[in-house]
């Protein structure tokens, strides 16, 4: 299970967003998840339009498997710079504007719940 937190909802204009991904295992058994950059992605979108993922500009190999037990969670911390990225580090970033942005955690068919925040 994903779950996405932060501990806030509103960003100040020289605040960078953070937020916590939480990786939960709910079968019986130990298994193991990729939570690197490559398996495990924090998007974020404006309305319908996807402005960054965590997972574009992924240098090396990306991958970091993590054991989990039932009902431990593995936490990871992901900060966004508010600018925007594209698949693979294709073109430019730009600094995006204030307003409502919404942000899930992925990986394949499996995401989070979305939370939305808002920047100023």
């Amino acid at each position: 299970m994903l779950s996405l937190y932060a501990g806030q909802i509103d960003f100040g204009p020289r605040q960078p967003p953070s937020f916590s991904i939480s990786v939960v295992s709910t079968g019986p058994a130990d298994c193991s998840f990729n939570v690197g950059p490559a398996g495990l992605a924090l998007v974020i979108k404006e309305g319908q339009v996807r402005v960054w993922s965590s997972a574009d500009c992924v240098s090396g190999p990306g991958g970091l498997i993590s054991a989990l037990k039932r009902g431990v969670p593995t936490v990871l911390p992901i900060t966004w710079n508010r600018q925007t990225s594209a698949p693979g580090c294709s073109g430019p970033a730009a600094q995006v504007p204030p307003g409502a942005y919404t942000a899930y955690a992925a990986d394949g068919w499996l995401s989070s719940t979305p939370l939305t925040f808002r920047l100023s």
